[in-house]
């Protein structure tokens, strides 16, 4: 299982990614808020799964600071 952090327009971002079977899940966690999890990914390696769990962290983010 790998795990990654970063901050992206001054949230942080915590990402999980563990393979099950033949296929990878990841998590992500944005500051204090509720996980994200994603078990039935189609990615067949760990660093796909790393940047498709970054790009729908980015997205959420996005989301939330277009929120009013």
């Amino acid at each position: 299982m790998a795990d990654t952090s970063f901050e992206h327009h001054g949230h942080q971002v915590d990402i999980k990614v563990w393979q099950t079977e033949s296929r990878w899940g990841w998590s992500f966690q944005i500051d204090d808020r509720l996980p994200v999890e994603n078990v039935q990914t189609g990615t067949h390696s760990e660093e796909q799964a790393l940047i498709e769990a970054r790009h729908e962290a980015i997205a959420a983010i996005k989301a939330l600071d277009a929120a009013p």
